[in-house]
C-alpha cells in the first residue's frame, strides 16, 4: 500500500488490491502510454491464476486479507465489483 492509503476507506483499499491481483494474474491489463487499467480481452483464460493468487493471499495471511476478513468470496467479489467499474477500452485505443 502507498503512504497516503490511510486516508482511503476499506472499500477503496479492498478496490486496490483486487485491482493488484488482477493485475498480476493478467485478468487486468495496463496500458504502456496512459497507464490506465483495462480488462483483458479474454479474462476468463486467466480465471485459474486469479482464482490462485486469491487462495493464496487469503492462505498465507497476508494483511491484505484482512480487508476481506480472509474470505475468498469476499476478495472475488471486490474483482467483480472492480471489473464492472472499468473502461471497456483504453482511451489511447481510439487515438
Amino acid at each position: 500500500m502507498g503512504f497516503l492509503d490511510f486516508l482511503l476507506t476499506t472499500r477503496q483499499k479492498q478496490d486496490k488490491v483486487a485491482t493488484r491481483i488482477c493485475l498480476e494474474s493478467g485478468r487486468f491489463v495496463m496500458c504502456p502510454v496512459c497507464h490506465g487499467v483495462t480488462e483483458s480481452r479474454d479474462p476468463q483464460a486467466s480465471q485459474p491464476v486469479t482464482d490462485d493468487l486469491v487462495s493464496r493471499l487469503v492462505r498465507e495471511g497476508r494483511a491484505d486479507a484482512e480487508l476481506f476478513n480472509r474470505d475468498e468470496t469476499e476478495v472475488h467479489r471486490a474483482i467483480t465489483r472492480v471489473a464492472k467499474a472499468l473502461p471497456y477500452h483504453c482511451i489511447c485505443e481510439s487515438i
